[in-house]
């Protein structure tokens, strides 16, 4: 650079390598956000082509459930071939979860302990502050119950329903529950009327969890259907198991598949298998969740 002093010559040679690192860095968040952007995109794609796919799985389980009632009142792992995909459905009757409304209180305490990691003493306060939001009195109930009181006390957002919940994600609303806890225990949850769950229709998962006994889920499901109510009357399982005959005919859906990429997508739904007159099939969606990745793979019995 004729005519420029060697020190303005170098001063503008660290400037241009200064700007062409600057343009670089812009061009390489420019290139990934780019990149970021078609991955989203390629996720979405993959989520609108395989969700058709889990509901018409859904759709054929139920078909098959109404035909043969039979199925319906028993948990199930079944495997849907539809073209090249392989889906897997669990089939949860309602009474095979915990319905909190009207669980036993050794059911609900259990329940709170050892799926929801709580110790005893928290899982005992938790279980009567639930009864307290829902039952229709004042005053509160067992060690650490809460009535209204104690939420205007706490600053709590909400006061007791005083009545038996119909969504069950109010149940966020108790004092003292975390969205934590709650996350833990809601795959577990159902209405069904029942004090305790029925051992034929319960997930082999929540049967370890609250036994404390893993794998006696599976083999008590390796035993003949007839036989397995005797597991029922056990010492260990009478407080929390009971053979009555199901009621209803609410079912957990939950169908996941995986996808050409190797990702696997869930959706799972409500489904009343009784018919009712305003609806044009013989079921009726309750619920149904929005089709989501999976972190790993499907367990077996884990609703």
């Amino acid at each position: 650079m004729p005519g420029y002093p060697l020190r303005m010559r170098g001063a503008a040679l660290i400037l241009v390598l200064w700007l062409v690192a600057a343009l670089s860095l812009t061009v390489l968040a420019g290139v990934r956000s780019v990149r970021q952007h078609n991955q989203h995109g390629s996720v979405d794609l993959e989520r609108l082509r395989v969700e058709p796919v889990l509901d018409a799985a859904r759709q054929l389980a139920v078909q098959a459930l109404i035909a043969d009632p039979a199925r319906s009142r028993g948990y199930g792992i079944w495997h849907m071939q539809l073209d090249a995909w392989d889906v897997q459905l669990q089939v949860i009757p309602s009474v095979g979860l915990i319905d909190v409304n009207v669980a036993s209180d050794a059911l609900l305490t259990t329940f709170l302990q050892r799926v929801g990691s709580l110790s005893a003493d928290q899982a005992a306060i938790m279980a009567a502050r639930i009864h307290d939001y829902i039952d229709p009195d004042d005053t509160p109930s067992g060690v650490g119950g809460a009535e209204a009181a104690q939420y205007r006390a706490a600053g709590w957002p909400v006061l007791p329903r005083n009545g038996a919940l119909a969504d069950l994600t109010e149940l966020r609303m108790v004092l003292g529950m975390t969205p934590e806890l709650y996350d833990i225990i809601s795959p577990y949850l159902g209405l069904n009327g029942q004090q305790h769950l029925v051992l034929d229709a319960t997930p082999p998962a929540l049967i370890d969890a609250l036994t404390g006994q893993p794998g006696l889920g599976e083999r008590i499901y390796s035993t003949p259907p007839e036989m397995r109510a005797a597991w029922s009357q056990s010492d260990s399982l009478a407080q929390l198991f009971g053979a009555a005959a199901t009621t209803g005919g609410m079912v957990k859906v939950i169908a996941s598949v995986r996808s050409d990429e190797g990702r696997w997508w869930e959706r799972e739904a409500w489904m009343d298998l009784n018919p009712r007159p305003d609806t044009l099939t013989p079921w009726t969606t309750i619920s149904l969740e929005a089709t989501h990745r999976m972190p790993t793979p499907p367990s077996q019995g884990q609703p």
